[in-house]
């Protein structure tokens, strides 16, 4: 069977190439399947989250964030447990050109084409740069989600779907403050994340990241303003907050198509907790496959339905955490439903049925299937049918 080795004895990795800027003289390049954030000199130290050469580094050579083989081979990269993934690394750094002492890595199923890059300057003068990759789409989770892996058993893993994001900052921080900017930077991932409404796979509810995101903090030491300690309300912490705002959003629609026009989808944003067919499954209508369809483009994308869906959506997790009971989540989903979206029924069915909904989804099921059948009579009455 073909193995990670004998890709890399075909691999081209002295293609080396500019891909960008970084504050503190930092640049970026591509070369092979390798991001690599290349450090002007010694006067650089980093704090990574990742495996090989992770936590604390003085003197880092480079930052190497690397895709993944894919397929089959991909594969033997983890059967072999973190001491061959660790082995792995040390090579590809040597075949990049890099001291494998020094560099510290990062892995993904993401493309680093589609990589981005932001530049920011803190009200106080302070640059803050980061370099990122990310897509969720295949391995989003929220924290607190039920345990999928257990890595005592399974070693390393590598799942599509993961965010890498290398923060530098032009100024020398202290161990604290650089861990204070490692956890900063993880809320505002999320935050990006949360605003997006992108899903977890493991829950029904909204991802804070992914089972295998990495971050890494790298400093200058050789700068003249130092920093004990990271505050909160500084403007290097909001600016750090908004490089990843800025940088993430760009690395999620590069990587995924992943945008508030594409998540602003009711069928998407439903997902969560429901597919359309269970929506198809709620009809029992005379309706051709092909108008079904098309009235389901018609349906996702209609903005008030989209915002009504948000609006059950955020009835049902309120439900789910304990905030109101399920009655009243129900009761209050029917009314919004008819409000804003269906209108008062009065077909005797509908009726009986919006009047014994058990759950919250059920009533947002069941509307949309209304809302759907309501576009196919409309389309069907404009053609003349």
């Amino acid at each position: 069977m073909l193995d990670w080795e004998d890709v890399f004895k075909v691999e081209i990795t002295d293609d080396r190439r500019p891909y960008g800027k970084m504050c503190a003289g930092i640049e970026v390049f591509r070369q092979g399947r390798a991001l690599v954030v290349m450090m002007p000199d010694e006067g650089f130290r980093s704090l990574s989250s990742g495996f090989t050469n992770g936590g604390y580094m003085d003197s880092s050579q480079a930052i190497v964030n690397v895709s993944g083989m894919g397929g089959k081979v991909e594969y033997t990269t983890m059967k072999g447990g973190l001491s061959t993934y660790d082995r792995m690394n040390h090579m590809y750094a040597e075949m990049l050109g890099l001291d494998p002492g020094r560099t510290v890595h990062q892995g993904t199923a993401a493309h680093m084409d589609n990589a981005a890059i932001a530049n920011l300057t803190s009200e106080e003068g302070v640059d803050v740069s980061l370099a990122i990759t990310a897509g969720i789409s295949h391995n989003g989770g929220r924290s607190g989600d039920p345990a999928s892996y257990d890595e005592s058993k399974s070693g390393s893993k590598e799942k599509s779907g993961t965010i890498i994001s290398i923060m530098a900052i032009d100024a020398d921080l202290l161990d604290q403050a650089m861990f204070e900017a490692m956890l900063i930077l993880t809320e505002a991932k999320s935050c990006v994340i949360q605003e997006l409404q992108a899903k977890s796979l493991y829950s029904n509810g909204i991802a804070t990241g992914s089972g295998t995101d990495q971050v890494v903090i790298v400093v200058n030491k050789s700068s003249e303003r130092k920093i004990c300690k990271l505050e909160r309300d500084s403007g290097l912490s909001r600016t750090i907050a908004e490089c990843v705002f800025k940088g993430l959003r760009e690395a999620f629609d590069r990587q995924a198509g992943m945008n508030p026009k594409t998540q602003w989808d009711a069928l998407h944003l439903m997902s969560r907790y429901e597919d359309r067919d269970v929506i198809r499954e709620e009809m029992r209508f005379p309706a051709r496959m092909e108008e079904l369809l098309s009235a389901l483009e018609v349906l996702r994308k209609d903005q008030a339905m989209v915002a009504v869906t948000t609006v059950i959506l955020n009835i049902a997790d309120d439900v789910r955490n304990g905030l109101i009971p399920e009655k009243d989540g129900v009761e209050l989903a029917v009314r919004m439903c008819e409000d804003l979206a269906i209108g008062h029924r009065t077909e005797p069915i509908e009726r009986i049925r919006l009047d014994h909904m058990d759950s919250v989804i059920e009533v947002l099921t069941y509307a949309s299937t209304i809302k759907l059948l309501d576009t196919v009579r409309e389309r069907r009455s404009g053609y003349g049918e």
